[in-house]
């Protein structure tokens, strides 16, 4: 399947090509002659956004004229592949939903666009659920949800393909005896028949959110270059146990069944500024509970507890094993003054505190730790269980030399500090090892086994698959399958290879860096500062 973008882009070209199945409304509450009876023409535009969802089909798009509506995104129809429906904002100008239940709700719906519109002060932000597909969230703000439930937003009942980028997500939970509430879930964490795989979440900036922000508890999604943040940031009462004071909490959950949970993909993001919760002392700033992920070129820095946390009670649901975490860095972590020496004040956290489950097999490699009390903090958690290769502790080996990167702590609300890109002089340079091996005879195509596969990704159809590199060549290629029951993975091109050869991504130099940087990379990849409104086209 070509790359999700590319396709997006089809999608958008495509409507115009078939003006007579394609419809372009209106809707301007401000206009003096607006009204649902209306053509919804530019001059003579309908008045309420409920209108638009009652007519809008297939290929159809509605311009939303500037000012602040109460009736929200809800349409009675799908679009399709070639034609989907749209909804935006005219030219540059600023449009809000607000003060009503939801801001968009697509219940069985599919190939629907929602594009440049803010939404503000909700019971829900985003609702995609009973098989809602192939639909865009792309430059919208979500912001201040009402706190009448547990989640700002959802994808799931098996709602599957889904693309939300370049958004804001900020602003839903609160604070009593517990901490409530999350940003945006996908799946649900208490079924096992709930299969909302194959969401791609990208350039999007979360904050601020109760239990958790970002919740994942389905398989095969991709979350890439998204900025998550969860300072002290909303009042508790006086039912916390430490009082009327600032609380946040961690800032992504993975967590699920075995059935329908785990393999997914989380690469490029930025995890920072975990905040104690009035239940808890600390949090993590993930925490990683389901099994076979991939985590890879992320930061984690500034976080309360442990930047990355791996635990197991007696009310989880599945083991945690076989998690291949390699090329991050992890920056002051750990940094909770109440119980300073528990294991989890490190940069990567071990807990098994009760249950059967185990967590075993999970891979560290090429990661960069520095500036923790500890790299690896484990409570009846045996290391010597997981797989702990050429990773960086700074602290005992030496300064990795960052672009700019202090232990005072930055604003949160800046993408750009700290920049924990590696100087041209860092030891990281070129000192990573390859990820797997091929364990095929020595030859040549385009399909090989490995020894370990469960480091890659061919895309799940939603992105394009990893670019790998034959260790000691410059020879590149694409993965287009990846068979994990067999190891086998297929390229995009005939390569020829030696038995026992490395395999890594794609790299620069002798080797590949340590951390989640490659030396040459020119800036570091992070969302827009200033998500605002663009011009719809």
């Amino acid at each position: 399947m070509k790359n999700k973008s590319v396709i997006l882009l089809l999608l958008f070209i495509l409507p115009a090509v078939d003006s007579l199945a394609a419809g372009t409304y209106y809707v301007d509450q401000s206009n003096a002659g607006a009204s649902d009876q209306n053509s919804g023409s530019i001059t003579q535009p309908w008045k309420t956004i409920t209108k638009a969802n009652h007519v809008l089909k297939a290929g159809d798009t509605v311009f939303i004229r500037q000012g602040t509506y109460n009736s929200y995104i809800a349409p009675d129809n799908s679009g399709n592949s070639a034609l989907p429906i749209t909804y935006a904002n005219y030219a540059n100008e600023e449009i809000t939903i607000s003060n009503t239940t939801i801001g968009i709700f697509l219940d069985g719906k599919s190939f629907v666009v929602v594009r440049g519109i803010q939404f503000y002060n909700l019971d829900n932000f985003l609702i995609l659920q009973n098989n809602s597909k192939h639909n865009t969230i792309e430059n919208c703000i979500f912001d201040h949800g009402r706190n009448v439930g547990w989640n700002g937003s959802l994808i799931y009942r098996n709602s599957a393909y889904n693309w939300v980028h370049h958004c804001q997500f900020s602003n839903y939970g609160y604070y009593h005896y517990d901490d409530v509430g999350s940003i945006l879930d996908i799946g649900d964490e208490e079924s096992k028949t709930d299969y909302s795989n194959y969401n791609l979440l990208e350039d999007n900036l979360f904050f601020h959110g109760g239990h958790h922000i970002l919740g994942i508890f389905s398989m095969f999604n991709v979350i890439r270059r998204n900025y998550f943040h969860n300072e002290p940031w909303s009042m508790g009462t006086e039912e916390s146990d430490r009082g009327a004071i600032l609380y946040g909490d961690r800032n992504v959950y993975f967590s699920g069944y075995p059935d329908n949970s785990g393999r997914n993909l989380f690469d490029e993001n930025r995890i920072a500024y975990s905040a104690d919760p009035p239940d808890n002392i600390g949090a993590s700033g993930m925490a990683m509970n389901t099994s076979y992920n991939i985590v890879r070129f992320n930061q984690f820095y500034f976080n309360d507890r442990a930047g990355l946390s791996m635990t197991v009670t007696s009310s989880y649901y599945s083991d945690i094993v076989y998690n291949k975490i390699y090329n991050n860095t992890f920056f002051v972590n750990g940094l909770n003054d109440q119980d300073p020496d528990d294991h989890m004040n490190s940069g990567i956290g071990f807990g098994l505190y009760s249950g059967p489950l185990i967590i075993k097999y999970n891979t560290l490699k090429n990661n960069l730790l520095y500036k923790h009390r500890i790299p690896y903090g484990t409570y009846h958690v045996d290391i010597l269980e997981q797989t702990v290769n050429n990773n960086w502790d700074g602290d005992e080996m030496g300064n990795p030399k960052f672009v700019n990167a202090d232990i005072v702590l930055g604003d949160p609300m800046d993408v750009d500090y700290p920049d924990l890109r590696l100087e041209p002089e860092s030891p990281c340079k070129d000192a990573g090892t390859h990820l797997t091996i091929i364990i095929s005879e020595t030859g040549s195509g385009s399909s090989f086994q490995v020894d370990d596969a469960g480091y890659f990704t061919d895309g799940w159809g939603i992105v394009q698959g990893d670019s790998i590199q034959f260790w000691g060549t410059d020879q590149l290629a694409i993965i287009v399958a990846v068979d994990y029951s067999s190891n086998l993975i297929t390229l995009d091109r005939s390569l020829a290879w030696t038995k026992n050869q490395g395999v890594c991504l794609k790299y620069k130099g002798s080797a590949p860096d340590i951390g989640s940087y490659e030396i040459h990379q020119p800036s570091q990849p992070h969302p827009p500062s200033n998500l605002r409104f663009i011009k719809s086209p």
